[in-house]
């Protein structure tokens, strides 16, 4: 009985902030933006980035949405793997900074 009435919890809870996973907008936020990745870092945290957003977006909150948007805004074009981490730290000061 216990167990029933936490999942209940939980559920009504989440349930203002769920969003379904959406295959082809997945799949559309890949063929967008890790196509024209050149550096295999920058590609990898894309693809992340788009899994996040359309697949496990679970309780995703508003700034963790900017985040991964901030890097499929600013990674596609990077050609060095020390710009891919700069890119990944500023926009996660940004976004996901504390103190914003």
């Amino acid at each position: 009985m216990k167990k029933i009435l936490i999942t209940g919890c939980l559920l009504a809870v989440a349930g203002n902030v769920y969003a379904k996973p959406d295959q082809q907008a997945y799949d559309d936020c890949v063929l967008a933006n890790v196509s024209k990745a050149e550096e295999s870092a920058a590609a990898s945290i894309m693809t992340n980035a788009c899994h996040r957003l359309h697949i496990d977006n679970f309780m995703l909150s508003d700034k963790d949405q900017a985040y991964f948007q901030c890097l499929l805004d600013y990674l596609p074009d990077v050609k060095k793997r020390s710009l891919t981490m700069q890119v990944k730290q500023t926009c996660d000061r940004k976004h996901r900074s504390l103190f914003n």
